[in-house]
């Protein structure tokens, strides 16, 4: 067995906007308890807390500054066993938005959003031209309307994201106008094919999608079956059928192609997934520190303002950290949506999970 120790930083829930964390990190690393606790202890010699806690640390930055430092030059030796997922919880809105209101337009109409990871490169595209083209307050309020709309999906709400689109659309000049235009249509293609909009629950869950990718991400690295271990604040309680079908030994299909282009081997042959009290594992505490400091790094670095400490501390060794995630690129879309050769991704993971969710498989 491995096993995979999980913490995160910057989780609000469905709500994806929350103004003093828009990056959601979730940190994996197979450093157990023993040598975590010898690289944090060597670091913070002096540190009496009841647990290594990075919000502790860094608000006291300036009495752990060495420590700090000590721990990004530390982290170069163990970069090959921890990897962070980020998510720029902003552009996981706008990648939502176009996966529930554009797709499902592409789909009918003969095309393939996800083949080949062309989905990743076509919401570059677009977060570069909303930008260049609409601006800021464009961008934001586009994703401001869908969130509000996805944590209460309503008539009402979908309508007046309907309206907003489509004034955009009309008052904007290409690409805006396209591209709005576009979300516009999917909008009312939408509404004419979810009556029930109580059904459209959990849209904004970028949690369990976080440890499904980091998981993978391990998979295509290690041979052997897995054990998770995370903190038991890390809870994923509303996803708890979806992560124990995934994750089931019998769950057997052929290799699945990820919307990003990646191949998955299923089963995921994860063997047990358990909840730790993190005072008691420094494991833990130790993907606490990694996710934080995921965090500071993926703020800055999206920032006008560059943190000077943090840029040291990148020079120190914590550069070295191996992460992927949801995040905006400059690997853009080249031609058209791909035409539909066979299932799409969400297509095939959905004929996978039917089974198990109508109850034919206990």
């Amino acid at each position: 067995m491995t096993t995979i120790y999980l913490d995160e930083s910057g989780f609000t829930g469905d709500d994806l906007l929350h103004d003093q964390q828009p990056h959601f990190v979730l940190a994996s690393s197979l450093i157990g308890d023993q040598e975590a606790e010898a690289i944090m202890r060597r670091c913070f010699p002096r540190f009496q807390g009841p647990e290594f806690k990075f919000k502790v640390l860094w608000r006291r930055r300036e009495v752990h500054r060495d420590g700090l430092r000590a721990l990004a030059a530390e982290l170069p030796a163990v970069a090959d066993r921890a990897f962070l997922f980020i998510v720029d919880k902003r552009f996981a809105l706008l990648g939502k938005m176009f996966d529930y209101l554009a797709e499902p337009m592409f789909r009918a109409t003969g095309y393939d959003f996800y083949r080949d990871g062309y989905a990743m490169r076509y919401m570059n595209t677009v977060h570069r031209d909303v930008l260049r083209a609409g601006g800021a307050n464009v961008y934001e309020e586009a994703t401001a309307r869908w969130n509000a709309f996805a944590r209460a999906p309503s008539t009402t709400n979908l309508k007046a994201l309907q309206n907003y689109l489509g004034e955009v659309a009309q008052t904007s000049a290409h690409p805006i106008s396209t591209i709005f235009g576009m979300l516009s249509k999917g909008a009312s293609f939408f509404e004419a094919s979810n009556s029930d909009l109580s059904d459209f629950t959990d849209s904004n869950e970028i949690q369990v999608t976080s440890i499904l990718s980091s998981i993978t991400h391990w998979r295509q690295r290690e041979s052997k079956d897995f054990d998770i271990v995370h903190d038991e604040s890390t809870s994923f309680d509303s996803q708890q059928q979806l992560w124990s079908t995934i994750t089931r030994a019998d769950f057997a299909s052929p290799p699945f192609r990820q919307a990003n282009g990646t191949i998955v081997e299923l089963p995921l042959r994860v063997r047990s997934t358990t909840a730790v009290n993190s005072e008691t594992s420094p494991a833990i505490q130790f993907a606490d520190l990694l996710a934080g400091l995921g965090a500071k790094f993926a703020h800055t670095s999206d920032s006008d303002k560059r943190d000077p400490f943090l840029i040291d501390l990148v020079k120190r060794g914590a550069g070295a950290l191996t992460a992927g995630g949801v995040r905006p690129h400059d690997d853009y879309a080249v031609g058209g949506v791909p035409l539909r050769i066979g299932p799409d991704p969400l297509d095939t993971m959905a004929d996978l999970l039917a089974p198990y969710f109508d109850g034919d498989k206990s």
